[in-house]
């Protein structure tokens, strides 16, 4: 079997990890900080993240029984700020679970598995070129966005409320904000990602693409209090907060168009390799199962050389399909008219916003949306 080094314990890394430790190999997993670390993220965990889980061994019972926080989501409100919304419930459970909590479940799993974990920060692969190349048969990069080409730009804070003064119909729900300040493709949220017998704690954020934030005269902490003090529901939870924690930006690497995973010995996956839905900024599941093929792609292989063909290949048929679907539809959407039509549309006809809402979710794909 094979000397592997996995730089980045993410989940796209520590699926990777584990899938490799399974299969035999010697796993070396690497990352720039000791975990259990936070991460800067909207915290959602969709409902293909859900089903991407389960191909390490983790399912919903894992999530209640390990996780110190968690909310479980049901539905989603999608809407256009202070103008028109639609409600949908889903059968099917989503979480929101903080980076902090999700990271740490998936490294130990990582860990389980066989994995050796080493805490250093490498920023550069070319910089450490000769200790990796001669160290290892393969370097799976998931170093994240920092490794890959950042293209979208977001904010959160956590807002902490008592339960008794949140709706409750919204302790199980995801909550999505199209505005006009965000460009056509941007949007806020407020989710929900842990909940006890006092207070729920919440995720707000705003996500911008940046083609769209490059063109206003305005940065993305005045968008965010832009976003706090216009939403009607943003701006009336705000009187109602107990406790918050100061806003913190971080960048996103969405998909691009004729991407290459793969060079030499390196094989990029997660956000390294800009496998981020273009339209919703969730990554959690396609780091996941970028962890899954990267995998395959080398326990079918005899060669580093043949490897990199395999997993290019193996990218090109489970992920850039879809990618370039979701890429498809983004470049539609030039007006923000179209996302108040969107609701409106979801809110007269049932069968198509519950597809617009499994779309969103991540179980739907975007081709299959498109003639």
């Amino acid at each position: 079997m094979s000397k592997i080094v996995v730089l980045g314990a993410g989940p796209a890394g520590c699926s990777a990890g584990y899938h490799l430790a399974k299969s035999g190999h010697k796993v070396m997993l690497i990352d720039k900080d000791c975990f259990p670390r936070d991460k800067t993220c909207g915290d959602g965990i969709s409902l293909g993240s859900v089903q991407a889980l389960s191909t390490m061994g983790i399912y919903p019972d894992d999530i209640k029984r390990l996780a110190s926080e968690y909310a479980q989501i049901d539905g989603f409100l999608l809407g256009v700020s202070n103008e028109i919304s639609h409600l949908c419930p889903t059968e099917l459970k989503g979480y929101c679970i903080p980076r902090f909590v999700f990271d740490n479940l998936l490294y130990q799993k990582a860990i389980n598995a066989g994995c050796v974990a080493r805490t250093q920060r490498i920023s550069d692969i070319e910089g450490y070129h000769q200790e990796l190349y001669s160290d290892f048969d393969y370097i799976i990069d998931a170093r994240g966005v920092y490794a890959g080409e950042a293209n979208a730009i977001a904010i959160r804070a956590y807002w902490s409320i008592k339960v008794a003064d949140f709706p409750k119909i919204y302790l199980s729900k995801a909550q999505i904000y199209f505005d006009k300040a965000f460009g056509v493709n941007g949007y806020g949220w407020i989710f929900p990602v842990a909940v006890d017998s006092e207070l729920v704690k919440l995720n707000v954020g705003v996500g911008v693409w940046l083609d769209e934030y490059q063109k206003n005269n305005t940065n993305i902490i005045r968008l965010f209090n832009e976003f706090v003090q216009r939403n009607q529901a943003t701006k009336q939870l705000l009187s109602l907060v107990v406790s918050q924690q100061k806003p913190k930006a971080y960048p996103l690497a969405t998909a691009k168009r004729a991407n290459t995973v793969s060079y030499g010995k390196v094989f990029k996956i997660g956000d390294a390799a800009n496998l981020t839905d273009p339209l919703t900024g969730e990554g959690i599941a396609n780091a996941i199962l970028s962890g899954l093929y990267v995998t395959q792609a080398i326990n079918m292989s005899t060669s580093p050389e043949l490897a990199s063909e395999n997993w290019q290949r193996l990218y090109q048929l489970y992920f850039e399909p879809d990618l370039d679907a979701g890429l498809q539809i983004k470049s539609f959407r030039k007006f923000s008219f179209i996302n108040k039509l969107l609701i409106w549309l979801m809110n007269r006809n049932k069968p198509f916003a519950e597809q617009v809402t499994y779309t969103f979710a991540g179980l739907i794909p975007y081709k299959k949306l498109l003639p």
